[in-house]
């Protein structure tokens, strides 16, 4: 009987120890997924603001159905074009853009990005300084979902009340 029970305790332990293993390794895999989802992230929207490089809006970087939602979850711009559309009117209306990075941090395919914009409003003349969210959803390596938070009449006051459309 004590043989019995001491087999049970083992094979039960061995279950343990392989389940703790795999659990292990399914971390330390997701781990290395969301670090890469953060480089290529954060490669895109550098060349994106700071290079003024539209064009890494595409099929290699974001799901050919992407969607940018707005502050109140919705539908800002959907698919590349769109997307593309939406971020470049920053790139027209605004010079001297400095994007920033505050944090980005993530779980699975989901990423939190905590970033500041700064630039020269080309119309007005004034100069922004802008901070936000944005939360990012990605699969298979690519962004397939955004939306911004940031302070929309702190964005409207620095530009003396002129809507970016």
């Amino acid at each position: 009987m004590k043989k019995l029970f001491y087999f049970i305790f083992l094979l039960s332990s061995f279950t343990a120890t392989a389940q703790s293993k795999k659990e292990c390794e399914d971390l330390l895999k997701a781990d290395k997924q969301v670090a890469a989802n953060i480089k290529m992230y954060k490669e895109t929207w550098d060349k994106i603001f700071n290079q003024r490089d539209i064009d890494q809006v595409n099929d290699k970087n974001f799901a050919t159905d992407v969607l940018l939602l707005n502050q109140k979850e919705k539908t800002r711009a959907q698919g590349i074009e769109g997307f593309k559309k939406a971020f470049n009117t920053y790139l027209i209306e605004f010079s001297d853009i400095k994007f920033t990075f505050i944090d980005v941090w993530g779980h699975g395919d989901k990423l939190v990005k905590h970033w500041n914009f700064q630039g020269k409003h080309n119309k007005t003349g004034n100069m922004m300084n802008l901070s936000g969210v944005t939360l990012v959803k990605m699969k298979d390596g690519k962004i397939i979902e955004e939306q911004d938070f940031d302070d929309n009449l702190w964005f409207n006051q620095q530009l003396g009340n002129y809507l970016v459309k």
